[in-house]
């Protein structure tokens, strides 16, 4: 995929895409639980947001701003997991 590149469905999820397998129903409805912030039983376009910004803020060890690979490689290896533990 190239810079700027958007996934498409099923790229990270299930069909054999980019993280393989998918999610059972359950997990989907852990997924919603936890990222529904407003407990109305569904996620916002805001409350998506904000997952995933927290996400890239405990991915960015140097805190610049940018994610190298290596910064999301050492993430998913069991790396830094809050955002101000490597500053």
């Amino acid at each position: 995929m190239g810079p700027g590149a958007m996934m498409g469905p099923g790229m990270m999820m299930g069909g054999g895409g980019m993280m393989g397998g998918g999610m059972g129903h359950g997990m989907m409805h852990m997924m919603t639980i936890m990222m529904d912030a407003d407990g109305d039983g569904a996620v916002s376009r805001e409350e998506y947001q904000a997952v995933h910004a927290r996400m890239f803020d405990a991915m960015d060890l140097d805190k610049d701003g940018k994610l190298t690979s290596e910064e999301m490689q050492e993430f998913m290896q069991g790396g830094s997991t809050t955002p101000d533990e490597n500053q």
